[in-house]
């Protein structure tokens, strides 16, 4: 079956976008989604690898134009655990990636699971589903990447995240009020896929001048205050 017929057979009122393609991706019933608050951080880093660059110090224009990458982890991440169940892997995600101090163009996106399953309808705009889930761990998931393209050398530009039209919040009772900025669902096969969180996220930024703004930008309900889930 194409996206588009199991999307059509799901039934677009159905579901929130998020979960359906969870469920897309591992070919089952869906399930109602809790909302279970905020737990971690979206970090941007301009380098490959383990490890996480949040500045970056261009060079000259390339033929007119400075190209970038740039990778977007879920972090800072609390381990927690549902009636003794922990929370280990992700089988959805939703995020829109946001671009400020100089007009920017995506000319790239990929995922780090090649079975991922994008209906983003951009590039920048993330709403895809893995099956049978990225494992996170310890505390941290790679979830995609970006290539962007500047005209001349830009300066002084803010790499963040656009949480105010996040479609999978948009009818989950608990989250629109929240103000949280990106979404995640469990995986499928921990039978977590009902389980809706919210995160956070620093910015990144591509020749600062000056000191940096480096504050979080979070949401108002965490995972604490929801109760859903419980540390460990």
């Amino acid at each position: 079956m194409t996206m588009r017929g199991a999307m059509k057979k799901l039934g677009a009122g159905a579901l929130t976008a998020l979960v359906a393609l969870a469920v897309l991706g591992a070919g089952r019933p869906a399930a109602a989604s809790t909302w279970c608050g905020e737990n971690g951080l979206i970090r941007f880093s301009f380098v490959e690898g383990d490890t996480i660059v949040e500045h970056l110090v261009t060079g000259e224009p390339q033929g007119g134009v400075t190209i970038i990458d740039v990778t977007a982890w879920l972090s800072d991440l609390d381990p927690v655990s549902r009636n003794g169940d922990a929370f280990l892997r992700l089988g959805g995600a939703e995020l829109k990636l946001k671009i400020t101090g100089a007009e920017a163009s995506i000319i790239g996106q990929d995922f780090f699971d090649p079975r991922a399953l994008s209906i983003g309808s951009v590039s920048g705009n993330v709403a895809v589903g893995f099956h049978p889930g990225l494992r996170c761990g310890p505390g941290f998931v790679k979830l995609v990447h970006w290539k962007v393209l500047f005209q001349g050398r830009p300066a002084n530009v803010r790499i963040g995240l656009d949480g105010t039209d996040l479609r999978s919040c948009a009818t989950q009772p608990g989250c629109p009020e929240s103000g949280t900025q990106a979404l995640y669902v469990g995986a499928d096969a921990a039978n977590q896929l009902d389980c809706m969180f919210g995160a956070g996220y620093v910015p990144a930024w591509v020749n600062p001048e000056g000191e940096p703004d480096m504050t979080p930008v979070t949401g108002k309900v965490s995972w604490r205050d929801v109760g859903v889930f419980k540390g460990r």
